[in-house]
């Protein structure tokens, strides 16, 4: 084969691979990238080099990709992350990109390194890459879900320092880019995102939190309290977009509530721990009536049966958790038990009435006398 024989192959191969990104790959990356605005999502420096490679960013990111896994394999993690946020510059509206980057440090890397400092600041600058992400999709709600599991999974092995830390300046970036999406989306608001009503699974779009309050630029919110905002955040960015969202999603909400119950009550704040298992019971008996409404196809079925075994489950344990909780704390052991039964009969209004007299209640209880099964 002489030089320009080959020479004419290679342009042939180069002009079969633009065809196949252009009419094969294209409408299947459509359904992957929420927001296709590929070029607004780019920073000015950004613009000319992506711009130059056309329709061959997809082959670049490729092979940039290729490059990382091999950097990472090789232990040379710093040259890993610099080759994944080059494929973040070349195509920013790629959710999956980010969120592949964020998991390889705060959990692949972070395993690779020994000492704990270094294991923590991997997870933070997993948690940074996964912010940044979600304000260079600001329609997208996948990247807000996973920097929420991030929180609620692997910041379980960090507790005392996520509670020490000032998250303000990471997450409310992430909230600021959401707000503007629920003031300008036309249905109606509520004040309170925890107040939304039941979603219905469908294309519809279910009333709105009319904001999303920031997060303290102080330290002493727990790693489960902090879930639970940004799956609420995740929610509202996935109804003003007109998606549906996930039934996990719903349910993580309350999980993340009963948790972040459990690391109060486990550091011996237990009245505080009792009223945040009422707000947990509130979330179950929204899930529940939602699993209880007509589904709309086969998988909608399936979804509501399968949230509706896991909400009554998860709610008739709570509420005899609860129960326990309350006759142990209560000073009179007749308030105790009335509150007990408020608590069994979901007259949770009742049982925060009772609680809500800080004399009549102890603040702790003594270990000796509970035994938590999930207890850490």
């Amino acid at each position: 084969m002489n030089a320009r024989t080959a020479f004419l192959l290679s342009v042939l191969c180069l002009g079969g691979a633009q065809a196949v990104a252009s009419f094969v790959l294209t409408p299947m990356r459509a359904e992957l990238v929420p927001n296709r605005d590929v070029y607004g999502a780019l920073k000015p420096g950004e613009f000319a080099g992506t711009l130059m490679l056309g329709g061959f960013r997809g082959l670049a990111c490729d092979l940039l990709w290729m490059r990382a896994t091999n950097a990472k394999e090789a232990g040379r993690f710093y040259e890993s992350v610099a080759l994944a946020g080059s494929i973040t510059r070349i195509q920013p509206r790629f959710e999956q990109i980010w969120e592949y980057m964020a998991w390889d440090m705060a959990y692949n890397i972070a395993a690779e390194v020994d000492d704990e400092a270094g294991k923590w600041s991997w997870f933070v600058a997993g948690l940074e890459v996964n912010a940044q992400g979600c304000q260079r999709n600001p329609q997208g709600d996948r990247l807000v879900r996973h920097l929420a599991w991030m929180f609620f999974h692997k910041g379980d092995d960090f507790r005392s320092r996520i509670e020490g830390a000032n998250w303000a300046p990471l997450l409310n970036p992430v909230l600021a880019v959401i707000a503007p999406q629920l003031r300008s989306a036309a249905v109606p608001q509520v004040a309170d995102a925890a107040k939304l009503p039941l979603l219905t699974g469908s294309a519809t779009v279910d009333p709105l939190p009319a904001t999303l309050p920031p997060f303290p630029a102080q330290p002493g919110q727990g790693n489960y309290q902090i879930a639970e905002r940004l799956y609420r955040a995740a929610i509202a960015v996935a109804q003003a977009n007109h998606r549906k969202v996930a039934p996990w999603v719903m349910r993580m909400v309350a999980v993340a509530i009963e948790r972040d119950g459990n690391r109060l009550r486990n550091a011996g704040r237990h009245r505080e721990a009792l009223l945040r298992w009422l707000a947990c019971l509130d979330e179950w008996q929204r899930v529940i009536a939602w699993s209880g409404q007509p589904p709309s196809d086969a998988d909608d079925r399936d979804d509501r049966e399968t949230t509706m075994e896991i909400g009554q489950h998860n709610d008739g344990r709570l509420r005899r958790k609860a129960a326990l909780l309350a006759e142990q704390l209560a000073a009179d052991p007749a308030v105790g038990r009335s509150t007990a039964d408020a608590i069994g009969a979901l007259r949770l209004d009742d049982a925060r009435r009772a609680l809500a007299t800080p004399d009549a209640w102890h603040e702790t209880v003594a270990r000796t006398r509970i035994r938590w099964l999930d207890e850490r």
